[in-house]
């Protein structure tokens, strides 16, 4: 994929977003294994920043935000991450991230362009794995990546609607292990085997505080970064991001 989807804009505030949901939990494990069916639903925040490039109107645009400029466009953003695991030590995961975004934007050149970006984000997380053991776990899925992105260009110019939907072939493993009484360790990998990007790849590292058997407070660091392009000309869809920051959520068990 090529470096520098809107990323910053489109992709800090979709990426900003989409750190409030797929961060976190799908990549955290609780750090003791056992026989028992349970099911967790883990809501969370991802502080992270976006760095990358998109195409607006044929030309690429370089976005860079932080955390504090993805929540000055970010309007509103739902998200869960909830995982059920069966007593023969399969898991499923579904991880959901719905999120409305709304920036200025502008692009160099010799014809610069200047406006504001309306973003409808959509990001959601299937999958399917095994503990293999007290530590490590196998996990394979999908990841589905949907926007809506309306460019409204000031001055006489007319509004554009862009807008793409991908899907991705994701194949991970999760690690987990015990660091004293009340914190364990969590951490998760994966990587796109197929689809329609030209690369993706997750990483996640997160501490546990348990409180009693069912609740933890996670506390951690998560980067995804992802390159996808399609169309031609004017009317290329890119999205060429890495975007990373801390994470926080709280996990209950049930």
């Amino acid at each position: 994929m090529k470096a520098t989807v809107f990323k910053r804009g489109i992709l800090i505030a979709a990426l900003g977003v989409l750190t409030l949901t797929v961060s976190l939990s799908p990549g955290v494990a609780s750090a003791q294994q056992n026989n028992d069916s349970n099911f967790r639903i883990t809501p969370y925040l991802w502080m992270l920043g976006v760095d990358g490039t998109t195409a607006v109107l044929g030309q690429d645009t370089d976005v860079d935000a932080s955390f504090g400029d993805v929540l000055d466009v970010l309007n509103i953003a739902l998200s869960v991450n909830m995982e059920w695991k069966t007593a023969n030590n399969f898991f499923v995961v579904l991880d959901p991230l719905w999120a409305q975004l709304e920036m200025d934007f502008a692009t160099p050149g010799p014809l610069p362009i200047a406006g504001k970006v309306e973003i409808e984000l959509l990001i959601v997380d299937g999958l399917v794995g095994y503990e293999v053991n007290d530590k490590f776990d196998l996990y394979a899925g999908a990841r589905y990546y949907d926007q809506d992105i309306k460019i409204v260009p000031s001055g006489m110019a007319p509004t554009i609607q862009l807008g793409d939907d991908w899907t991705d072939v994701i194949l991970g493993f999760r690690y987990h292990s015990q660091v004293g009484d009340k914190w364990s360790f969590a951490g998760r990998l994966d990587g796109a085997v197929a689809g329609d990007s030209d690369s993706a790849w997750y990483l996640q590292a997160a501490f546990l505080r348990h409180f009693g058997d069912n609740k933890h407070l996670d506390l951690g660091w998560r980067h995804y970064d992802v390159d996808y392009t399609s169309g031609a000309g004017i009317s290329t869809f890119k999205w060429d991001v890495a975007h990373s920051g801390p994470v926080v959520g709280f996990s209950w068990e049930f």
